[in-house]
C-alpha cells in the first residue's frame, strides 16, 4: 500500500473536504483526487462518498480511516523515539586546531564513535590561540592545540598556566610542491624563488615556520607569498594545481604523497632536519574535571 496515498485519504477525511486537504498538503485538487482514486482501486472499494456538504466515509472507508489513524500514530511514535535516542546521547564538542582537526583526527574520530555509541561528537576547528581562548572562556571543556607543556608557539601562551596540558601526538610540517616540480631537493636560493601559500600570522603553524626559516637566515617577509589560508584543503588543492609551495602536516598529506599528486622537498644545504617537528596536546581547564564521556575520549586520544 502506498502510504502517501493513504495519508492523502486520511487528510481528506479529517478535513471533510478535498479542497481543504489540497491546501494543507500543498497538492492540486486533481492530483489529490487521482491519489484517492488509485488507493480505492488498490483496495477494491470506494472509501469516500462526495456530496454538497463535503465528503463522508463509506463503511470500508471507516475501517481504512481507523487503521490509517493507527498507522500514522505509530509513525509519529517512531520518530519521537528516534529523537529521544538522539536527545539521550551525550554531546561532546571539541575545539581542535586546524592542522589536527581538519584531517588526521576527522579520519579517526569514527573509531571513537564505534566504541562510544552513546556519544555525539562535534569537531570545530580554529587556530591554536583561538582553541586556547575558547577553552579558557568555558565555550569548550576540551581542546586540541599545537604545542606541548610550554605552549610557546601559541599566542597568549601565558594563559596556559590555567590549563592541564597532555601531549599525545607527534607530527611534522613538511615542504610540499606538486609532483611536476623537477627536483626532489631544494637549496635556499631555490626556496626563496618559490611562490608560497602560508597559514595566517596568528596561527601556531606560522610561528613554527617563521622560526624554521629564520634558522636558515631567511625572513618570511622575503618570501613570495601568493596568499594566506587557514584551510588545509584550499592550500592543498592550490599547490596540486599550481607552482606554489606550502608547509603541510605530514599526517594531512600522506594520501597525496602516496598517490604522487604532491611531492615532499628536502633541503640540500641544511645541517638540521628538513621538516619541522610539531606536537599536539589535549587541553582542559585546571579547575574542570572530565565527565566519563570526556575521560573516555581522552583515553582514546592517547591510543591513536
Amino acid at each position: 500500500m502506498n502510504l502517501e496515498y493513504l495519508k492523502s485519504f486520511y487528510c481528506i477525511a479529517e478535513c471533510n473536504s478535498i479542497s481543504k486537504a489540497s491546501q494543507e498538503l500543498h497538492i492540486t485538487q486533481p492530483g489529490l483526487s487521482s491519489q484517492l482514486k488509485k488507493l480505492e482501486t488498490e483496495l477494491g472499494h470506494t472509501l469516500l462518498d462526495r456530496s454538497n456538504q463535503g465528503v463522508s466515509l463509506t463503511p470500508v472507508g471507516e475501517i481504512v480511516f481507523d487503521y490509517a489513524k493507527l498507522i500514522f500514530k505509530l509513525e509519529e511514535n517512531l520518530y519521537d523515539d528516534i529523537k529521544k535516542v538522539n536527545a539521550d546521547k551525550k554531546k561532546l564538542s571539541i575545539a581542535a586546531c586546524q592542522n589536527f582537526g581538519s584531517f588526521y583526527f576527522s579520519s579517526k574520530v569514527h573509531q571513537f564513535e564505534e566504541i562510544s555509541q552513546d556519544t555525539n561528537v562535534t569537531i570545530n576547528t580554529y587556530n591554536s590561540s583561538e582553541v586556547l581562548k575558547n577553552v579558557l572562556n568555558h565555550d569548550y571543556n576540551l581542546g586540541i592545540i599545537i604545542g606541548s607543556e610550554d605552549c610557546k608557539h601559541v599566542k597568549n601562551s601565558a594563559n596556559c598556566d590555567h590549563l592541564d596540558i597532555t601531549h599525545f601526538f607527534e607530527d611534522e610540517l613538511i615542504l610540499c610542491v606538486n609532483s611536476s616540480y623537477p627536483k626532489d631537493t631544494i637549496n635556499i636560493k631555490d626556496f626563496l624563488e618559490l611562490p608560497f601559500i602560508l597559514r595566517e600570522k596568528s596561527s601556531s603553524a606560522y610561528s613554527l615556520i617563521e622560526e624554521f626559516v629564520e634558522e636558515m637566515g631567511v625572513s618570511l617577509d622575503t618570501l613570495h607569498v601568493s596568499f594566506s589560508s587557514n584551510s588545509v584543503n584550499i592550500t592543498k588543492d592550490s599547490v596540486i594545481n599550481s607552482s606554489a609551495a606550502a608547509f603541510f602536516p605530514k599526517s594531512a598529506v600522506e594520501f597525496e604523497l602516496e598517490k604522487n599528486s604532491l611531492k615532499k622537498l628536502e633541503f640540500e644545504d641544511l645541517d638540521s632536519n628538513s621538516s619541522i617537528p610539531i606536537d599536539y596536546s589535549l587541553i582542559k581547564r585546571k579547575d574542570y574535571t572530565f565527565d566519563q564521556h570526556e575521560q573516555k575520549f581522552k583515553d582514546f586520544l592517547l591510543t591513536i
